[in-house]
């Protein structure tokens, strides 16, 4: 009875310690390192236009690379990113296409960070011109390589969350999209993935996007929001990314003019994951 008892006050004891247990999240991996991730995303867009209903069902693998270039004395870490080849492949049933795309991106891109994960400048340092299937045009889209998750200040218990919000402007041809996102992390415990001891996050933000630029010769604008949910898991040593599971929803609509006027309402669900793999 006795060693029944002693048993029930250790696991009480050990259950309080494990519920109150606090972590202190920084972004702060070693100078002279390279990791390699593995991106996957899989994506439906419904489009309206002309009275008919298009959907198109896509499917994206890339890999891309983080080399921690320098650590400044107060944190900083200069980062140098590295995305190479991406495998699209395309599939609707009217029309009817069924095709895959390698794309060759060629992308230098630099980030600087503070010990927080918050991000202090973004360059593109190399960019080689590549023809890109479709007609589409060259687009950057930083957030997809970059560190993007920011930690706070204090020590978070389980359950505990913390806000974020940012602004992205990224460039395309002839203008520009914004994207202006908020929300809110939470740390939802500690657990190994890939025999890294991780903090495991939970994601839930809110976006709206704007635009206008040029497809294939004609003048577009866009408007609309969505949501992001998902999980994130960071290593609890040096704050990087070792596994995202994120689903993203958005209701749009894009103004078309030139030599056709027309609106077209458009609907999007994509899953991403997002790996480290070495």
């Amino acid at each position: 009875m006795r060693e029944i008892f002693l048993a029930f006050i250790s696991f009480f004891f050990l259950s309080q310690f494990l519920y109150s247990q606090e972590v202190l999240l920084r972004f702060q991996p070693e100078k002279g390192k390279n990791f390699v991730y593995f991106l996957s995303s899989e994506g439906v867009l419904t489009q309206s236009a002309m009275g008919m209903e298009q959907v198109v069902n896509s499917k994206t693998e890339t890999k891309f690379s983080y080399f921690i270039q320098d650590v400044s004395p107060a944190g900083n870490i200069e980062m140098i990113i590295l995305v190479d080849t991406i495998k699209t492949g395309v599939k609707t049933q009217t029309p009817p296409l069924d095709t895959n795309f390698v794309i060759p991106m060629h992308l230098k891109l630099k980030q600087v960070l503070d010990k927080y994960g918050k991000g202090i400048s973004f360059e593109v340092l190399d960019m080689k011109a590549s023809e890109l299937p479709m007609g589409v045009g060259r687009r950057i889209d930083k957030r997809t390589y970059s560190h993007t998750v920011v930690f706070p200040e204090r020590k978070v218990s389980k359950g505990e969350s913390w806000d974020f919000s940012y602004t992205d402007t990224t460039s395309n041809e002839g203008g520009q999209t914004i994207v202006k996102a908020q929300g809110q992390y939470t740390f939802d415990g500690v657990e190994k993935v890939n025999g890294i001891e991780c903090a495991r996050l939970i994601l839930n933000s809110s976006f709206s996007i704007s635009g206008q630029g040029m497809f294939q010769g004609m003048n577009y604008g866009l408007e609309g929001e969505g949501k992001n949910i998902g999980k994130i898991w960071v290593d609890l040593k040096s704050g990087l990314l070792v596994r995202s599971e994120t689903a993203s929803e958005i209701e749009m609509a894009m103004g078309i003019s030139g030599q056709v006027e027309m609106t077209i309402p458009m609907s999007q669900k994509i899953t991403t994951t997002v790996s480290l793999v070495k």
